[in-house]
């Protein structure tokens, strides 16, 4: 197995520090989500509390409380960003089993957020103006906000639940399923959360206000309580990946939640020691909770994801005896596919000068110089080798500059087997006139020279006329031209000139060719 094929298994770390990395931006990122949550949340119950005691000065200490919510929102988004790169990484398999599984409802928190934002933005602005437009943002913007952790409470739960996965997408889950209990609950334990780090955090900024900060501390104590109560049968959805690390992680987290609930109490005196508690003992809890939970999840997606590189390893070892076999052979369909002249004339050619060659490929009737009959056509290889590379300017031959030299000289192979290009010209055996001769002085070699190479006045032309030293053209087209003139060029018709000259003129130029 080699890793560069293996794109699933290419981690940029070892898994070890991917752990590590994801434990820490994850937690990061959820201190910020629960104290964007919770300062919504309490937000919009000290409004309504405001509202219907018609306290204006508890709606303006609650409009200062809101405004936190930007700062917290936009951290919480970008911090969101890192964790889920690295679980996507480490849990490829989990994780975008169940993105897709939870397409629909992934894709909608983007504008439920949206929406909760601009709503909860309009509610604080608005909060002290008018009751109802306040009311109105406020209970809209919270209820989407809060609408998301369902989706990722519900994703992660199911992410860790492979045995689940069928049932899910196929909507027939029972209600006796442990995984729908296990859903609400985690639900619920982050809006508890929400509830208690956002007391908290507020808790911090009104310390010098004594009705507030006790009022803030009643939510605290209640919050805690909440998730103790929500914590029990939160831990019995989980008990059949209980083990010793969640269990150390979950009591200690619980310890010192009973201990910080009993700071609160009512009946004990309020002190600074007191208020200041719960910035002592909330990380605590708050790591050791993050501990069991990242046990939790990595006792399945560790297993789920050595079972697929140990899959993965299987099937690259069953195949590595026809590897070698296989690579001859896309090599070989490789060659006959897109190194080969016939592919290259019927993709670039083709279109023009048609399949017989002759210029009557379906884009010629758009061209306003016709695409030469290359049946006619008598050069040298070197030379048409630059009119494919170059393209002919004034005209609308194109440059193939993007062939490399293998595939030009197996085009020009092509053209060679098809249309002959690098025959020899037929040369009649008459000698040529010396009244030909001199209209080719006087006439022709204004453009193509006395040698039949460019003149200088004709480089200037677009396009500029052949070497007649290089390229030539077989009898019966040469004589057409010279009569008839090339239709988009400066060749012009010379039929009025006697056929016996222009004859000679056609012996003329495909003398030029072979000197």
């Amino acid at each position: 197995m080699e890793q560069w094929k293996d794109l699933f298994l290419a981690l940029p770390l070892s898994e070890g520090w991917l752990h590590v990395l994801l434990f820490i931006t994850f937690g990061l990122h959820l201190l910020f989500v629960l104290l964007m949550l919770g300062t919504a949340m309490l937000g919009f119950i000290f409004f309504l509390q405001g509202l219907f005691s018609g306290d204006r000065d508890e709606l303006v200490w609650n409009q200062g409380m809101i405004k936190s919510h930007l700062g917290l929102k936009s951290l919480a988004v970008v911090l969101g960003v890192a964790p889920l790169l690295i679980i996507q990484v480490i849990s490829s398999l989990g994780f975008f089993t169940v993105t897709g599984l939870f397409a629909y409802t992934w894709l909608a928190i983007i504008p439920l957020l949206i929406f909760a934002f601009l709503s909860i933005e309009l509610f604080e602005r608005k909060m002290l103006t008018s009751p109802w437009l306040p009311f109105l943002c406020g209970a809209l913007g919270v209820g989407a906000l809060l609408t998301v952790p369902v989706v990722f409470t519900g994703a992660l739960s199911l992410m860790e639940r492979p045995e689940s996965w069928a049932q899910f997408g196929a909507r027939t889950i029972p209600l006796s399923s442990v995984y729908l209990p296990h859903w609400l609950f985690r639900y619920l334990h982050v809006l508890g959360a929400a509830v208690v780090f956002g007391a908290t955090f507020h808790i911090f900024f009104s310390k010098r206000n004594g009705d507030k900060s006790a009022k803030l501390q009643r939510w605290l104590l209640g919050g805690i309580l909440f998730q103790v109560a929500i914590g029990v049968p939160l831990l019995f959805t989980v008990a059949s990946v209980f083990n010793w690390p969640v269990l150390a992680a979950v009591t200690l987290g619980s310890i010192i939640a009973v201990v910080l609930a009993w700071t609160l109490r009512p009946s004990c005196p309020p002190t600074t020691p007191r208020i200041m508690s719960p910035l002592l003992l909330l990380p605590i809890i708050f790591v050791s909770m993050l501990m069991a939970r990242q046990f939790l999840q990595n006792t399945t997606l560790n297993l789920l994801h050595k079972q697929a590189r140990a899959s993965l390893k299987k099937e690259s070892a069953d195949l590595s005896k026809y590897r070698k076999q296989a690579l001859e052979r896309f090599k070989t369909k490789l060659a006959t596919v897109y190194n080969n002249g016939s592919t290259f004339y019927k993709g670039s050619c083709q279109p023009c000068h048609g399949a017989g060659g002759i210029g009557g490929g379906p884009a010629a009737k758009r061209l306003l110089i016709k695409a030469e009959n290359l049946t006619a056509i008598r050069a040298d290889k070197a030379y048409v080798r630059e009119l494919i590379l170059k393209g002919i300017d004034g005209s609308d031959m194109p440059y193939f500059t993007m062939f490399d030299g293998d595939k030009i000289d197996s085009l020009l192979a092509e053209l060679d087997k098809q249309f002959a290009m690098f025959h020899p010209v037929t040369i009649s055996k008459h000698t040529v006139s010396n009244q030909a001769k001199q209209v080719w002085k006087d006439s022709c070699a204004t453009c193509h020279a006395q040698n039949g190479n460019i003149s200088k006045f004709g480089h200037t032309l677009r396009p500029a006329p052949p070497d007649l030293q290089r390229f030539s053209l077989e009898p019966d087209r040469a004589f057409k031209i010279i009569t008839e003139g090339y239709p988009g060029t400066v060749m012009q018709p010379f039929r009025a000139l006697p056929e016996n000259i222009r004859h000679d003129l056609v012996t003329l130029t495909a003398l030029l060719r072979n000197k």
